[in-house]
């Protein structure tokens, strides 16, 4: 209990997509611009527990695909920093309690309408330009979401 475990990650697809409304706005593109969305599940002591839903700025990240996420053994920012010179420099987080989407409550195995944590993070590059946006629905029955802050 309490320590930190490092999961494995499924990445379940990699597409380039015109940005909708809202990542457009929390991304600063223009609605329909280009984006990558990733998503992926990480799991933690061969628990399915953290849903991830990746958007990241098409421009920035060309030729990124599901199975590069795949072979890269490493943190996925080092991939961004080694592969597409992208470095987060800061990150803003917001969290809330959900209740379990169908989509949700079938990748945690968690019953629809149960409570998951969602983590919504905003990552920054240089020139304070945000070039990610990743929302994590948690399930925290058996986990805690755990956060160092340097």
């Amino acid at each position: 209990e309490g320590e930190p475990h490092y999961g494995a990650s499924r990445v379940l697809e990699c597409k380039r997509l015109r940005a909708p409304a809202e990542i457009a706005r929390l991304l600063g593109v223009r609605t329909g611009g280009s984006v990558v969305q990733v998503r992926r599940v990480l799991f933690f002591s061969g628990e399915a527990t953290v849903l991830d839903e990746i958007w990241l700025l098409g421009a920035n990240f060309k030729g990124l695909t599901a199975e590069k996420l795949t072979e890269w053994k490493g943190p996925m920012y080092a991939l961004f920093e080694a592969e597409f010179g992208t470095r987060m420099i800061r990150a803003t987080e917001r969290l809330k309690a959900i209740a379990a989407d169908p989509e949700t409550s079938r990748a945690l195995a968690v019953g629809e309408g149960d409570p998951v944590l969602l983590v919504e993070r905003l990552s920054f590059t240089y020139e304070d330009r945000p070039v990610e946006l990743r929302r994590g629905y948690c399930a925290t029955a058996h986990h805690h979401y755990y956060n160092e802050l340097n």
